[in-house]
């Protein structure tokens, strides 16, 4: 790309491209996004390829004072192709359907906030060389410990710069990095042959925070817990879930069910409790844009509305303004926008997302809330996800053991957790104080009591 390139001035041509039209329009908009990348990928405990690359482009929406929309893109910034880019955005517009609920683009926004760490130039300069070491300490993980027999991970990259403008004042840019690595091992018994997997991951935006050998460790410690796995009875038990367990079961559900298109579409199983108790006074959870060096964190969304600290859940209670919004379904009603909207890339237009979305720690520790359990289950992990509809869940525990005497025993085999989400919320009866973050989400050690777990031992 030419040194010359402006990348600002690009998206200014762009809103002018479609002023200069001068037909029925309301109101546009110009979002460029610019990303360097590095891929590396294990297979077999080996590297099997590394990449490099470069991901640019613009897309541009156009609404007609009706409400229709067109929307167009490019990866090409000569003068013909964002002329063809906007006549196509505009020829859409026209044969859309008008709609009624859309009010706007949002508007000028003076103040947006100052976020510390969320750019490292160290993650930007990094070469395919400079992502050795970190590939190395995984792989001698596994190659050091012969219950190790396969590892899959990667290491990733990216620098993204992001500018968006539209014609009602928004006019804004921001600049990100971010590095991620992830550890899937499989673990072997030497007497019983029986095999197992263990996953951890890790995303940071500060290259000095990134610790591989632990993700690795962690991989395989998981791994070899869930060996030589046993069944058990049905019961009905305290349950506790690791934040890993927390984050499947509370709050990625959660973050669906509070998104505002899923809910004014009525497939939210909170639609109707608003400003309603909904779980125990433990269960607090926000939703948090502007955490210094999280990453989920960022001065504005992929609309330009300024990002911030949103309660969802205080004591129990769904507050009334808990929801998650972008622009277009916060103007349903009557509202101004959480600054949640989000974008996969510049190829799409803006859905809605979380930012960091936290369960708050509470007052106990890990192991005094394990100690005080007679008999019970940890649940790590379960490859099933509950109704987003009703909140019902019903699902395999692939990684979990049973707690005897307050202690963390035997993996369990063959065994399924059934509970409504109103269920779940309402017997969380401990908090940790420990918690830990898998990208935008993080969760605390929960116990919830009364769950009713069904075993296929005689």
């Amino acid at each position: 790309m030419s040194n010359n390139f402006d990348p600002y001035r690009l998206v200014q041509k762009v809103l002018n491209l479609v002023e200069e039209k001068n037909i029925n329009i309301k109101c546009s908009e110009a979002y460029l996004s610019m990303d360097e990348y590095l891929n590396v990928d294990i297979e077999e405990n080996s590297i099997k390829y590394s990449k490099l690359g470069v991901e640019n482009g613009i897309s541009v929406r156009i609404f007609d004072k009706k409400g229709a929309c067109g929307f167009a893109f490019t990866n090409k910034f000569q003068n013909k192709y964002l002329e063809n880019m906007v006549q196509k955005a505009i020829k859409l517009m026209k044969g859309a359907t008008p709609d009624i609920d859309f009010k706007n683009l949002p508007k000028k926004h003076k103040n947006y906030p100052n976020i510390k760490n969320i750019y490292d130039k160290n993650i930007k300069a990094l070469e395919v060389e400079d992502a050795s070491r970190y590939i190395e300490d995984l792989i001698e993980v596994c190659r050091n410990d012969k219950s190790a027999i396969s590892q899959s991970a990667d290491f990733k990259t990216n620098c993204s710069e992001v500018f968006i403008l539209n014609s009602n004042g928004i006019d804004i840019s921001r600049k990100e990095t971010i590095c991620s690595i992830s550890s899937y091992i499989i673990a072997k018994d030497q007497e019983t042959k029986e095999t197992s997997f263990g996953y951890d991951w890790q995303a940071v935006r500060n290259i000095e925070e990134l610790n591989a050998k632990k993700v690795a460790q962690n991989a395989l410690k998981k791994a070899k817990r869930n060996l030589k796995r046993k069944r058990v009875r049905k019961m009905r038990v305290p349950l506790v879930l690791t934040p890993q367990g927390a984050i499947s079961l509370i709050l990625r559900p959660l973050s669906l069910a509070i998104n505002a298109e899923t809910f004014q579409y009525k497939r939210s199983f909170l639609v109707g409790h608003r400003g309603e108790k909904i779980g125990s006074k433990l269960m607090n959870i926000e939703d948090n844009g502007v955490i210094d060096g999280a990453t989920g964190s960022s001065i504005c969304d992929d609309e330009g509305i300024p990002n911030k600290n949103k309660k969802i859940i205080e004591k129990g209670k769904f507050l009334k303004y808990g929801l998650l919004h972008n622009s277009y379904t916060a103007a349903k009603e009557g509202i101004e926008s959480t600054g949640n909207a989000l974008r996969s890339s510049y190829s799409s237009p803006p859905g809605i997302g979380v930012n960091n979305f936290i369960f708050l720690s509470g007052d106990s520790f890990k192991q005094d809330i394990i100690k005080e359990i007679s008999r019970g289950i940890l649940l790590d992990y379960t490859g099933d996800s509950p109704n987003i509809s009703t909140g019902d869940f019903s699902g395999l525990i692939l990684q979990g053991n049973l707690i005897k005497n307050g202690e963390i025993t035997h993996p369990l085999n063959e065994t399924m957790v059934g509970i409504n989400l109103f269920d779940l919320f309402n017997n969380i009866s401990a908090v940790s104080k420990e918690s830990k973050t898998y990208g935008k989400y993080s969760a605390p050690y929960i116990k919830v009591d009364n769950v009713n777990v069904i075993g296929s031992a005689p």
